[in-house]
Parts: structure tokens; C-alpha cells; sequence
């Protein structure tokens, strides 16, 4: 159980990339995924407004990093979904680099999360990004969402699949799942973001 006010949660702003981003005395949780993982789905389902993240029905068609303020010293950034292979190839690889390029110079970076729907395995780029991140030792969130997509069966056997790739490559990533519909699922990922705030609050 956590004391944090996630329903409190509000859009702070959106910025293209995150190359001149001023410096911020607090705590920032990077959100990322594949276009369609459910970023968007998630952010409304933790602070129970609807309406907080637009979710579109054409994936890859958020093109900015988009800042939501918890309290005022805990934000949480949905970076732009990767991988969508309709966007031209400079705007890929621009919104690679701008990515890339704050995973390794954001010093208030403290936590984190990356979706992927569980009926695809993960993908390489994930892994890349995980690779990248581990020499920063920083809490990282692996959460296999829309799992009320497949059976119990298939969860528990995707769940052990994703452990035993992240165990054989050394990667020390906390894996979940999540669905909108399941109560315990949202207040497991609000209790991890609590923990990692309360975690670097008291450094």
C-alpha cells in the first residue's frame, strides 16, 4: 500500500526531444515501448483518469515526449513509441537518438518502465535499450501488457519465456503483467513507481 495521490496526476507538457531539456531537481520515470504496447492505456489506468494520455488508434502517431507531474518532484516521461515502420526514416532516427541520448545523460533519470504486449516476444530494440541500461543500474520495469488478451496458460509459459531470455543474456530486469481490467495489476506498478520514489527521495 502506498500514500502517493496518483489521481492527482496531471500533463505538465510535451517537448520534440530531449537534447536542450533543462535540468529538473526530482525524480524522472522514463516510459517506453513499441508503438500500440499500451503506454497510454497504462498512465490513465494508474492515476484513474481517462483522459490524462491521449490513446490513438493508429499506432506511432505520438511524436513527442510527453510529461506528467505525480507530486512536484516525481514526474513520468512517455517517450514516443519505437519501431513504427510507417514514420519516415529521419523521424526514426531522430526519435531513436533524442531516446538514446537521454537514457544515457538524464541524471534525475531513476526508474524504468518498459511495456510490450505479450502476445509478441520481446524485441531487439528492447533488448538494446535494456543493454544500454544496465551499466546505470537503475530499477527497471519489463511489464507484458493486454495479458487478459491470452489464457492463464499462456501467461504463466510467456512470463517464463521472457525471464529465461533475460536470465541467459544477464539482464537483472523485474518482469510483470499487466492488464486495465485487473485491479491488483495497477497497484502493483503504482507501488513500484512509490518504492523508486521513496528510494531516491531519501539519497
Amino acid at each position: 500500500m502506498n500514500n502517493m495521490q496518483f489521481n492527482k496526476t496531471f500533463f505538465l507538457k510535451s517537448i520534440v526531444n530531449s537534447f536542450n531539456l533543462e535540468d529538473f531537481i526530482g525524480i524522472e520515470v522514463a516510459l517506453l515501448g513499441y508503438s500500440n504496447s499500451g503506454k497510454s492505456s497504462m498512465i490513465n489506468c494508474i492515476t484513474n483518469n481517462k483522459k490524462l494520455a491521449r490513446v490513438s488508434k493508429l499506432p506511432g502517431r505520438t511524436r513527442t515526449i510527453n510529461f506528467f507531474s505525480i507530486v512536484s518532484d516525481f514526474r513520468l516521461l512517455d517517450f514516443p513509441g519505437y519501431g513504427y515502420s510507417k514514420i519516415d526514416h529521419v523521424t526514426k532516427k531522430l526519435l531513436n537518438k533524442s531516446l538514446f541520448f537521454y537514457l544515457k545523460n538524464r541524471k534525475c533519470l531513476r526508474g524504468i518502465v518498459i511495456l510490450s504486449d505479450i502476445r509478441v516476444a520481446i524485441k531487439s530494440l528492447d533488448l538494446t535499450i535494456l543493454r544500454t541500461l544496465q551499466h546505470k543500474l537503475l530499477p527497471i520495469l519489463l511489464v507484458l501488457t493486454k495479458s487478459d488478451k491470452v489464457s492463464k496458460q499462456q501467461l504463466t509459459k510467456k512470463l517464463l519465456y521472457i525471464n529465461d531470455i533475460l536470465l541467459d543474456l544477464n539482464i537483472n530486469v523485474t518482469v510483470c503483467s499487466f492488464s486495465k481490467f485487473i485491479k491488483s495489476d495497477i497497484f502493483f506498478i503504482q507501488n513500484q513507481l512509490y518504492k523508486w520514489y521513496l528510494l531516491y527521495r531519501c539519497m
